[in-house]
């Protein structure tokens, strides 16, 4: 499901389990580690800037939606689902 617009105009951000779902099957492949799950932290699990950067065009593509740097790396991957934005509302990160 991506984020998409509702019969009023709002904004309906995508499932965060279903997210959480594709970001760790995604990360599952990319890092060649099949015991990520959710609980795990992003930096932790061997994830880098480049990583970040190819998930978020992943979850881009997918739902429409991004995930926050500072939030992904310091809290735990189903936490950093939590706050995911809108494509369209994301702030850059550089920090």
């Amino acid at each position: 499901m991506q984020v998409s617009g509702t019969d009023d105009g709002r904004i309906r951000p995508a499932d965060p389990a279903d997210v959480e779902r594709s970001l760790v099957e995604w990360l599952r492949g990319e890092l060649e580690d099949p015991d990520i799950t959710g609980a795990d932290n992003f930096l932790d699990i061997g994830g880098h800037s480049l990583t970040f950067a190819k998930l978020n065009q992943h979850l881009s593509d997918s739902f429409g939606a991004v995930l926050d740097m500072k939030t992904t790396y310091e809290e735990p991957l189903g936490v950093a689902v939590t706050k995911i934005q809108p494509v369209e509302s994301a702030m850059p990160t550089t920090r």
